[in-house]
């Protein structure tokens, strides 16, 4: 089976811009709760106080230190469903190395128009190449004159859920030896955000106390073709600092 190549690419490039800040499954960390007083204004992390976020941009510019000149995994997934039906499933690892090297690895499901399809991208200092499986068995290999890239946003668009609507602080919570601090918004987002046209908007995060940003997870109601669906997005950062990157054994046949 022969996929046209102006087909193919278009869906893709699309794919990659929905994913652009959003990469695997939903995850429910093993965490051991403790109370955090709403009352105290001490800073617990850059522009966050036990008030709540009080500087977005500060502590998403901590968030962002912590994963420049970097090796790190951030794995998300997206959802769009309507009346329970699951229209698109987008799940994907970005495992960024030294010197710009990454493996993209985007797995595309649900009953939407587009055929479910696994599609890896690997880029080194001599090479950008794509492997596209389909499900029913085609394997597609392309080059760099004609592989998608992903999104340039490499931090997960922390800002926007920030300042989406009232951010406070939950709770504190232990990970792994860790104190981390649990954020959550709930409640109609802010008219000037990237989420004016939603509803149901709900927000939580877990964060350090430099203003690394861990994971997140985000869902809102609004509405798709002229109908209403539900969203949900969960993030989460890894292997920082670990992460190794690998030319697939594939990637001599593109």
């Amino acid at each position: 089976m022969k996929i046209p190549g102006r087909i193919r690419l278009t869906v893709v490039v699309a794919v990659f811009v929905v994913l652009a800040g959003c990469s695997g499954v939903p995850w429910s960390p093993t965490v051991t709760p403790s109370p955090t007083s709403g009352e105290n204004t001490s800073a617990l992390a850059p522009g966050l106080t036990e008030s709540g976020v009080t500087d977005a941009w500060a502590l998403t510019k901590a968030h962002r230190d912590h994963l420049t000149n970097t090796t790190y995994t951030k794995r998300s997934y997206r959802s769009i469903r309507a009346n329970g039906t699951l229209l698109q499933n987008l799940s994907a690892t970005m495992k960024r190395g030294h010197g710009g090297q990454y493996l993209y690895e985007l797995h595309i499901g649900g009953t939407e128009r587009n055929p479910t399809r696994a599609i890896t991208v690997f880029r080194n200092d001599s090479m950008l190449v794509q492997r596209t499986a389909y499900e029913n068995g085609t394997v597609v290999h392309v080059g760099a004159e004609k592989a998608a890239t992903p999104g340039k946003e490499r931090y997960g668009a922390v800002y926007s859920k920030l300042v989406a609507s009232n951010t406070t602080v939950a709770e504190t919570v232990e990970r792994n030896g860790t104190r981390l601090y649990r954020v959550e918004s709930v409640g109609e987002p802010d008219t000037s955000s990237a989420y004016t046209n939603a509803s149901n908007y709900e927000f939580s995060a877990l964060i350090s106390p430099e203003g690394f940003v861990h994971e997140y997870h985000v869902s809102y109601a609004t509405s798709r073709d002229g109908r209403p669906v539900t969203v949900t997005v969960s993030l989460q950062f890894t292997e920082r600092g670990q992460t190794t990157v690998h030319p697939p054994a594939w990637a001599s046949k593109a």
